[in-house]
């Protein structure tokens, strides 16, 4: 018997057990991948919002008081 014949012969078990190791390390990668995109994402919300206090003229001490502020609210 050939190793193709014997794929054919138990191809129930062969998916089963490929999905079963296969597809937690896919859950997982796919888990991370979405955590960093929303960090990412975050990061860039906070950056683009100290840029614009800045360029209205808030102080380093207001800027810091409102990213507390909302941060304290988003827990």
């Amino acid at each position: 018997m050939s190793i193709e014949d014997a794929i054919a012969k138990d191809l129930v078990a062969v998916l089963f057990v490929t999905f079963l190791f296969g597809g937690g390390a896919l859950w997982l990668i796919v888990a991370t991948v979405a955590e960093q995109w929303r960090k990412l994402r975050v990061a860039e919300r906070n950056a683009a919002l100290k840029q614009s206090m800045v360029e209205r003229g808030y102080r380093s001490d207001e800027i810091v008081r409102v990213l507390n502020a909302a941060s304290s609210d988003g827990q």
